[in-house]
């Protein structure tokens, strides 16, 4: 026979297990997740924005640093049982290795993700140095 605060208790382990992957906050913003790549050429980062549409973004470059801000509404539907999905402002900043060129950058918004391509200016790229022989 079963403790009749059995299922009581598999829900309190049940709810716990989940708050492990509560999002990152920090001062009251969510920070969405991102990825960087580099190559020779540009610097690519994603990050999710799951809901969010172009004109919920506000991207800028200065410098050697990118900027991310948007906001997740709250949600309208009555009184909802769970939320475990982001809202509210948020504001990611990040120092890239090298300067681009932010008059080429390129951006979209595709299935919840944001993809930026920053293009590294060229006199950031490595050069190779011919090097002249003499007799």
């Amino acid at each position: 026979m079963r403790h009749p605060n059995f299922f009581n208790e598999v829900r309190r382990i049940q709810n716990t297990f989940h708050n492990l992957f509560d999002p990152v906050w920090e001062d009251g913003q969510v920070y969405p997740a991102l990825n960087v790549y580099t190559d020779q050429d540009r610097i690519t980062v994603t990050a999710e924005v799951p809901g969010l549409s172009p004109e919920d973004l506000d991207i800028t470059v200065a410098h050697n640093l990118l900027t991310i801000a948007g906001e997740w509404k709250e949600y309208t539907q009555d009184k909802p049982r769970r939320i475990e999905r982001a809202r509210g402002k948020f504001q990611r900043r990040l120092e890239l290795p090298v300067a681009v060129d932010s008059e080429k950058v390129e951006a979209t918004v595709r299935d919840g993700v944001l993809t930026l391509v920053l293009p590294i200016l060229e006199s950031e790229k490595p050069r190779k140095i011919q090097i002249e022989a003499k007799a």
